[in-house]
């Protein structure tokens, strides 16, 4: 598994690939308990280190609700700033169906392993958008370390807005799509063709809710 990782770090999985083919490799991975079971208070959780996060960077409160109403990667979200303002509203933002269309900047949004490809957005959410100023990841990242001894993990707010989407009853098949993941079930890629206009006024509507539980104390 060591050599498959180097080989991709290296460029040269393929033909790693092809020598492990030809020479029968084969490794088993042990089953892993359930993340779910290590950390009962989950949720409740990554809530506080988010207060914290939201309260310590409350100068940058635009660009940090917005990272934790959109669902978006802290790199897609301070990308997706930086592209409203440079672009502008007209070019990024799909108003009948009240979404930021990523997909047409692939040049920033559809990365090898990573991507974003639309995000619901609300009227607040789009108050944001033009509030914020455009930063940087180290600069967001410095100003926390200079206000705060621990160390801010931004991937929190990602997980809580998975986790509230489920909890309120939204497909995880939806959930992948909005956070750019492309889910590899059978049912997924051959068979799931919903209208998608529902299904994103119903997780839209529960950004509002979501803003509250962030908010409060």
């Amino acid at each position: 598994m060591a050599l498959s990782a180097l080989s991709k770090y290296l460029g040269i999985h393929d033909d790693f690939k092809r020598l492990r083919e030809k020479y029968g490799i084969k490794w088993s991975v042990r089953d892993n308990i359930p993340t779910i079971l290590l950390n009962q208070n989950g949720f409740t959780g990554l809530l506080a280190r988010a207060r914290e996060a939201l309260s310590i960077l409350s100068s940058r409160k635009e660009i940090i609700m917005f990272l934790a109403l959109s669902g978006l990667r802290v790199e897609e979200a301070l990308a997706a700033v930086k592209i409203f303002h440079e672009k502008g509203e007209k070019e990024y933002l799909n108003e009948e169906l009240g979404v930021l269309e990523h997909y047409r900047f692939p040049e920033v949004f559809m990365r090898r392993t990573k991507n974003a490809y639309i995000t619901i957005i609300d009227d607040y959410m789009l108050d944001l958008l033009k509030k914020a100023k455009p930063v940087s990841y180290d600069s967001i990242r410095q100003c926390f370390r200079r206000k705060s001894q621990s160390k801010c993990s931004f991937h929190v707010f990602r997980k809580i807005w998975a986790t509230y989407m489920r909890y309120e009853g939204i497909e995880p098949e939806v959930i992948d799509l909005l956070q750019g993941r492309v889910s590899k079930t059978v049912f997924a890629k051959y068979y799931y063709r919903p209208d998608l206009k529902p299904l994103l006024e119903k997780a839209r509507a529960l950004l509002p809710k979501l803003r509250i539980i962030l908010e409060e104390s």
